[in-house]
């Protein structure tokens, strides 16, 4: 059996019955296209999303029913069921495309815009820096196809995803958009301090001054969102960071105990078996390595 590191993982986590929804991005394709002879593809239905970012010359469409022109850096945002028609002048051309579909975690799909956005509000003027190297960059890592290529992609679509939020006017985001959006922001924020609280004891009025919220606020949100209210919540993270290091390490259940800030090891003995309904000993001992 491979030695284990005697480390503890920085990696806080949520209790499965506390995981808030996520919205994900999930990458299609990507394409820089230059255009150079006259031609017009054909009126067709979006299934999923798609940037158009102009780069140099006119992009010119037919959208569900409206005709556009986009200058350089114009940004179009399809979106799932509209009707496209693209059509070239043969006039130089250069664009950048991108598609992706959206969908909230565990996979019930969501919309950006409000219903019945018209087309005149799908397009903006986008800010160049912000756009063109980032998706340059997703196009030269999509041809080097190696394993982990995907993974690099799929972080850089994510980053151009919420650039391209950020550019969206507040008034056509859905209101379902914009929940989850800030449900998940409040939940990865929150967890995150409590990371760095994990080996003291919790402390909710500064766990609420660093989020900016009212210790009220903080009790209210944790249970709407997170199902539980902040010192349980806290507890748990903390428990659950407990179960890796003795899974996961040579550490002793006394240096365990020491290091997550328990006053002595069978206070965190007696926590760590209501949470699992074991003895983290047991742990220890069923993680341990077999006899040659």
């Amino acid at each position: 059996m491979p030695a284990r590191n005697h480390t503890a993982s920085e990696t806080g986590t949520i209790p499965d019955v506390a995981r808030p929804s996520a919205i994900r991005p999930v990458f299609e394709r990507t394409a820089i296209v230059a255009v150079t002879k006259p031609h017009v593809i054909a009126r067709h239905q979006h299934l999923n999303y798609e940037i158009i970012f102009v780069d140099q010359g006119l992009y010119r469409c037919r959208h569900n029913e409206s005709d556009l022109a986009l200058g350089k850096n114009g940004l179009l945002i399809i979106k799932p069921g509209d009707w496209h028609t693209d059509i070239f002048d043969g006039k130089y051309l250069r664009y950048l495309g991108l598609g992706f579909s959206l969908h909230v975690v565990p996979g019930m799909p969501v919309s950006i815009f409000r219903d019945n956005t018209p087309v005149e509000r799908q397009h903006f003027i986008a800010n160049r820096a912000d756009f063109l190297p980032l998706i340059e960059k997703i196009v030269r890592e999509s041809r080097v196809g190696d394993f982990v290529s995907a993974h690099i992609q799929d972080a850089m679509v994510l980053e151009f995803f919420y650039r391209m939020v950020r550019t969206v006017p507040r008034d056509i985001l859905s209101d379902c958009y914009v929940a989850i959006s800030r449900e998940a922001s409040f939940s990865a924020s929150l967890v995150s301090i409590i990371n760095e609280q994990l080996t003291r004891k919790l402390n909710v009025g500064e766990l609420a001054s660093a989020l900016g919220v009212s210790e009220s606020s903080l009790a209210h949100k944790c249970r709407k969102i997170l199902h539980y209210p902040p010192a349980r919540l806290f507890q748990r993270i903390k428990m659950e960071r407990a179960m890796q290091m003795l899974k996961s390490t040579d550490m002793l259940v006394k240096e365990v105990s020491d290091y997550l800030g328990f006053e002595n090891q069978f206070h965190f003995s007696r926590a760590f078996k209501k949470a699992f309904g074991k003895a983290p000993s047991n742990i220890k001992n069923d993680n341990a390595p077999s006899p040659l």
